[in-house]
């Protein structure tokens, strides 16, 4: 931690225990009711309630021995202030300022060779600083506490009990955001003359599409990876709607509108959905496609691209598709064949049906549209021709099951995956393969030896 880092933690705790201790009302919520009149004891209470929150686990006799010391000098540091109030300012300095809270410590209770097992308290914060994205609500330590987070199963209530929570429908909005670049819509901008359709707020309507759709198909359907890749429905406004050349009965809000398979067969999934499509959208949109599929949806690993790449062949008066385009650069013969050839360009071919915005066409500068291409996966070379057969082809691949579930497990544990993870990660994707719902996945997660304890060496 540099000094600059540890000046400003001192900073703002100093700051919040002056404005809570000034407080009544501030200071009523975070202590303890039925405080004891003694002033020892009281002080004794008042350590032992707070400092349980803000360490997330309850302090040893010799921990709340010294922090009672330390309350007791409240009076000398603040004379200004009623006794009692001038020790719970000084504890809130102390307790924001403790690597304990600062940080997440994981000491565990004990070690089996190269793993440690982590404590009640441990899998606490884990739990919840994953699925709330905060500390441990009351329940959940006083489940640590009574060791209701012995077993798997224990494990697996108290995280069906997150989720349900609207904080834990916060964080599958959250993982998915950020899974899929959710950030680029708000900020994206067309050319409102070759986009007639676009219009200012565009961006923020497509990411209320994506966000409702994930929670429908997770938390309301209890879905699974292949819906998300492959439902032939989205939510959709009267702005989007019209760009989608949905008819009829939309309005400001947002419902849920089917897609037609005869007028829309290539739509069906997050990756059709408008934001996707327009935030990876212009002439080289089916290489930003083929790439982001390819890292973020099969977990491929792509060489870094060369140094000063030659720009998309120009135009030149002939008239071409940007696929045609892209094909000259990167297609066989190019420097970027084995790459492009191979895993990019076949994958973002497969959307070729929709332009900048994501609307649907049939042709481009008068060309027909060619969306047909074939990619080989570890069970072999698959054909297809359109997103919607690509898509329906990687909900069936076991690579796709397991990156998603390698994000998830990434997630979880707030860190690269490592060779002792992969066992996890490939039994949980034979099961999403096999149409485990999202909501069991993360459930089963949590539950596995991988989220239960660490590496002895701390890595």
């Amino acid at each position: 931690m540099s000094s600059d880092l540890w000046t400003n933690y001192q900073s703002a705790a100093e700051t919040l225990a002056e404005s809570v201790a000034s407080d009544s009302a501030a200071l009523s919520r975070i202590l303890p009711a039925n405080l004891p009149t003694d002033e020892t004891e009281r002080a004794r209470a008042a350590v032992t309630y707070v400092s349980r929150r803000a360490y997330r686990r309850p302090l040893s006799t010799e921990e709340i021995d010294s922090h009672v010391l330390l309350f007791e000098e409240g009076a000398i540091h603040f004379p200004e202030l009623d006794p009692f109030d001038a020790g719970v300012r000084v504890l809130i300095e102390a307790l924001l300022q403790s690597p304990h809270f600062v940080y997440r410590i994981e000491t565990g209770i004990s070690q089996d060779g190269t793993t440690v097992e982590l404590s009640d308290f441990e899998i606490a914060s884990r739990l919840s600083y994953m699925i709330w994205n905060t500390m441990p609500d009351d329940a959940l330590l006083d489940e640590a506490e009574r060791g209701g987070l012995d077993t798997p199963d224990e494990i697996a209530a108290q995280a069906a009990r997150l989720l349900d929570d609207p904080r834990g429908q916060a964080m599958v909005e959250r993982f998915h955001s950020q899974l899929l670049n959710w950030n680029l819509y708000g900020g994206m901008s067309k050319d409102p003359v070759e986009f007639p359709l676009y219009y200012s707020g565009i961006g923020d309507d497509m990411y209320e599409e994506a966000r409702l759709f994930v929670e429908h198909v997770v938390l309301e359907e209890d879905g699974n990876l292949a819906e998300l890749l492959t439902a032939s429905y989205t939510f959709a406004n009267d702005g989007l709607a019209s760009v989608y050349g949905f008819e009829g009965g939309f309005d400001a809000s947002f419902s849920r509108a089917s897609f037609d398979p005869i007028d829309q067969p290539q739509r069906g999934g997050l990756l059709t959905q408008l934001g996707f499509l327009a935030s990876h959208g212009g002439l080289t949109g089916s290489v930003h496609r083929g790439v982001f599929i390819n890292h973020r949806i099969l977990c491929t690993e792509l060489p870094p691209p060369p140094d000063a790449l030659p720009p998309i062949p120009a135009d030149d008066g002939m008239t071409m598709t940007s696929r045609e385009r892209i094909e000259m650069h990167t297609g066989p013969g190019t420097c970027g064949a084995s790459c492009h050839g191979s895993f990019i360009n076949p994958v973002g071919f497969a959307f070729e049906s929709f332009d900048a915005l994501g609307q649907y066409r049939i042709e481009e500068n008068g060309l027909p549209i060619d969306s047909a291409a074939a990619f080989e996966f570890l069970d072999g070379l698959a054909e297809f021709d359109g997103a919607a057969e690509l898509n329906q082809a990687m909900s069936e691949r076991i690579e796709t099951h397991d990156c998603y579930t390698k994000h998830w497990v990434e997630y979880a544990l707030g860190r690269d995956t490592a060779g002792s993870d992969l066992d996890l990660i490939q039994s949980l994707g034979d099961r999403s393969l096999e149409g485990l719902s999202i909501k069991e996945l993360i459930v089963e997660l949590v539950k596995s030896e991988v989220f239960r304890s660490r590496n002895a060496e701390g890595a």
